[in-house]
């Protein structure tokens, strides 16, 4: 019976290929008996056993040019000078029947020297899946090692038929089913050496990386390729104990840098690369060999997470140390080179929580914090109110807001279950509650006593008072126009240096404007006190439980707050009940309503506990995520083009548990107090205490009548119930230096100016060609980044055409400087070895990481042979 394939075989020679005569010489004579079956339009066969060669030949010769036939022979093709077709066949075509010659043709094949390749790759041809699989990849003139290739793709089941990929699977899988052995043979391994292709491999590794041994394994080919790499990296600087496992060739050394590269930016590979790098480090006791490298060495090198620890620790012990010559931009620079790595990625964790990252963010902010006291006097000395809360809001808060960033970033590696970032916790504390604070209360104290203090006087020149607030930041808009409407978002809690953060992360959003302005908050500086200070008034005052009267209604709750509204064509909301609107409810909500106090309560709720205070940083975060989205969701959404961003008050917050020193304590409390509270004393008659700033809300307030208070000097508690970490009440200037963010919708010309973009990046130097494997390439940052500004990160290679032939590096360029210097950066490319021919269409390329597109494209020769010249 003749088989599908013989029949399609033989249709493909003569309709697809247009052949006139096939000659098949059939020497087992597999076919005598089925031959006759065979049916081919318009092909005549002639059987040799039937006729002689002779008689075919007149028949082939005298049948014209349109006449195809199908020579049959029984027997093999004879010697060239006993055959009387020779003619015949050198323009005929041949075809074999045997197994091998099947998938000769099925495959595609033009070389015949393959045919005994073939043969001796039987095992692997019996299945036919793998056949249909492997028909994908082979071209005709596949050589043998090019069709061994395609093989072990097929085995490994690799996306590509090309070296790294097939290796990069191989690893994968050992990962997978390892264990804890990374001498465990894997199935993918097993398979390979059933069928013959064991030698393929490792001849294809030696080609591919110059790896050869004698008893070679997949796991010495592990610990040669990440040594080589690390030796690349590190410029050579390598422990005598490590120098052996470096691949002998140069130029083979590189491709196997370029394939670990390669392998650790393969977003589905890298999980097998940290485990299997990890367990090789083990092996090579790298953490121990790092103590005889200059760490100075490291900064590029990403082969194992036990550098990434090292770095880490030496710039933690850097900021720790204090040293007089401590440079933040060099902090800096090295930081953002180890978060362009493989070890600090988002992408190694799908919450983009990556401890090395988070810790980094760690560092930098206790640098910035422990420079930023270095820079600082060392005692703060103001001649008036107006310039102390000048230099706060200028420079100071700063303080709090990188003591903010550091916890933030910090409680997160704690979380991660590091333990690393203690010494540096200790340092800060001593720099921001043991050093800034107590000197900022000490300066700041000396502004209140006397009869010129800020307890007689409560003002200041420059800033407004909070009980201004309507009258000074309201009412102005709303007389532009009758239909004007005022959006005023009021976070309970929200303080100065969270404001600065939101006003610049609202300052980067298409047609926004945010100015950020300060007022001087009431005292005490508590809730409800505040709450009212910032509604329409002409008078406030204190019903006898201490509810504050608004021209004599109570303002306590959004409903009474919203009924005070409502006479000035106002409503109050809650922010979440806002939030929970549509577009269209939204609208229908603020319908003729020209003023809208919208309530926001994040931080206070969370640090105004002992069992949550703990969480306000990361309170506060959520609360700047949140009113920037409000303040979208209101432009966008509900068309508002003017929104105020104010507070309540402050607060005051230190991670370190305090003890009796922080403690204000009264012997008792004075006989007229009505309300007592952490910060503050409330009554009649209090009288005078040398623990205490007293004063009345006449003249902190604008109370009429008003009552005395009492609040502990500097950063004191009266006592320390219901938490101490958290708190406010008092006069510290992180209390009562209330942010007003005023946002504008902008248009026309000034919306255009607000269009957000990234910075552009140029590459410096006019040489174009390539003479080394490894290649350094400088880059400028044209821009520096600003609100409106943003960093790019660009991922950087090599190309041919579109194929990778080169590592791919990761730069951020995020420079903040106006100098034009401080806004290079350098990209070492390591080029895989291979023919490189001078026509070829070489690129370096850069892709931007976000996007993945391509922003430029340079073009380049390589010319490799200059430099193996030497």
């Amino acid at each position: 019976m003749i088989q599908p394939q013989i029949q399609q075989g033989l249709e493909r020679l003569f309709i697809n290929d247009g052949a006139r005569v096939v000659l098949w010489h059939d020497a087992a004579q597999e076919f005598v008996a089925s031959v006759g079956e065979l049916s081919v339009d318009g092909v005549d066969i002639l059987r040799l056993d039937e006729i002689g060669s002779l008689e075919a030949k007149i028949h082939i010769e005298s049948g014209g040019k349109e006449q195809r036939y199908l020579v049959y022979a029984p027997f093999e093709e004879p010697a060239a000078d006993n055959d009387w077709l020779l003619d015949i066949r050198l323009y005929g075509r041949s075809f074999r029947a045997d197994s091998v010659s099947i998938l000769f043709d099925e495959l595609g094949l033009s070389s015949q020297a393959l045919r005994t390749h073939l043969a001796s790759r039987q095992k692997f041809l019996r299945a036919k899946d793998r056949v249909e699989r492997l028909k994908k990849w082979v071209a005709a003139q596949d050589s043998e090692s090019a069709l061994d290739l395609k093989m072990l793709a097929v085995l490994t089941r690799a996306e590509q038929a090309d070296s790294f990929s097939v290796l990069t699977k191989l690893y994968i899988a050992l990962a997978n089913e390892s264990g804890s052995d990374l001498f465990q043979m894997t199935k993918q391994w097993q398979e390979i050496i059933s069928l013959d292709l064991e030698q393929a491999f490792w001849d294809l590794m030696g080609r591919t990386f110059g790896y050869v041994q004698d008893a070679p394994s997949l796991m010495d080919l592990l610990l040669r390729l990440m040594v080589t790499d690390f030796s690349l990296s590190v410029r050579g600087a390598l422990p005598q104990a490590l120098k052996s496992f470096v691949l002998p060739e140069y130029s083979l050394a590189a491709t196997a840098a370029v394939f670990m590269s390669q392998w650790r930016n393969n977003v589905t590979a890298a999980a097998a690369y940290d485990q299997l790098s990890r367990r090789a480090a083990g092996e090579l006791k790298i953490a121990d060999h790092l103590g005889s490298i200059d760490h100075g060495v490291l900064a590029d090198a990403m082969t194992f997470e036990d550098i990434e620890k090292a770095l880490f620790r030496d710039l933690r012990d850097r900021v720790v140390s204090e040293s007089p010559d401590l440079k933040l931009a060099e902090i800096r620079e090295l930081i953002q080179r180890r978060r362009d790595g493989h070890w600090t990625s988002p992408m190694r964790r799908g919450d983009g929580l990556n401890a090395f990252r988070i810790g980094y963010d760690a560092i930098e902010a206790a640098a910035g914090l422990l420079l930023l006291k270095a820079e600082s006097s060392l005692s703060f000395a103001y001649s008036s109110a107006a310039d102390a809360i000048r230099s706060y809001l200028d420079s100071l808060y700063r303080f709090d807001q990188l003591y903010r960033h550091f916890h933030e970033a910090a409680d997160v590696v704690e979380m991660a279950g590091w333990d690393v970032l203690k010494s540096l916790q200790s340092r800060v504390e001593e720099a921001y509650s043991g050093w800034f604070i107590p000197h900022l209360a000490n300066a700041w104290g000396s502004l209140f006593a006397g009869e010129q203090g800020l307890l007689r006087n409560w003002m200041a020149y420059g800033v407004q008072s909070q009980t201004q607030f309507y009258a000074s930041h309201v009412a102005p808009v709303l007389e532009q126009s009758p239909r004007s409407k005022v959006y005023v978002l009021i976070s309970d809690a929200f303080r100065y240096e969270a404001a600065e953060e939101l006003t610049q992360e609202l300052n980067g959003k298409y047609r926004v404007g945010a100015t950020l302005t300060a007022q001087l908050g009431v005292l005490p500086s508590y809730t409800a006190l505040g709450m009212a200070a910032l509604l329409p008034h002409t008078q406030l005052a204190y019903k006898q439980s201490l509810d504050v009267l608004v021209d004599g209604r109570s303002s306590t709750g959004i409903e009474q707050r919203g009924k005070i509204l409502a006479d000035h064509g106002g409503v109050a909301i809650h922010a979440s009940d806002l939030m929970a609107m549509n577009k269209d409810a939204g609208r229908e909500f603020v319908k003729g309503r020209r003023v809208i106090y919208i309530y926001h309560n994040q931080v206070d709720a969370v640090g105004d506990s002992a069992s949550t205070e703990s969480k306000t940083f990361a309170a506060v975060r959520t609360a700047i995520r949140e009113l920037t989205s409000l303040v979208r969701f209101i432009i966008d959404s509900l068309n508002g083009t003017t929104v105020l961003v104010t507070a309540d008050h402050g607060f005051l917050y230190q991670d370190s548990a305090l003890d009796a020193f922080d403690k204000s304590a009264l012997d008792e409390k004075p006989a007229g107090t009505i309300k007592a509270k952490k910060r503050y004393l409330i009554g009649q008659a209090l009288g005078e205490h040398p623990k205490a700033w007293c004063g009345n809300t006449r003249i902190t307030a604008g109370m009429d009548p008003g009552m005395e208070f009492w609040v502990p000097k500097g950063a004191n508690r009266f006592h320390f119930t219901g938490g101490a970490r958290f708190t406010h009440g008092g006069a510290m200037p992180q209390e009562i230096l209330v942010p007003v963010i005023t946002v504008r919708e902008l248009e026309g010309r000034a919306a255009e100016r607000t269009a957000i973009r990234k910075v552009d990046v140029s590459l410096l130097g006019s040489t174009k060609k390539i003479v080394n494997n490894v290649q350094r390439f400088e880059f400028i940052q044209n821009d520096a980044v600003s609100e409106r500004i943003h960093s790019r990160t660009l991922l950087i290679s090599l190309r041919d055409g579109n194929e990778l032939i080169s590592n791919e590096v990761t730069l951020t360029f995020n420079s903040t400087s106006e100098k034009i210097d401080e806004r290079k950066q350098t990209a070492r490319i390591t080029l895989q070895a291979g023919q490189y021919p001078k026509t070829g269409t070489y690129a370096l390329v850069l892709i931007d990481a976000d996007t993945k597109v391509e922003i430029d494209r340079v073009s380049f020769t390589i010319d490799l042979a200059i430099s193996n010249d030497f």
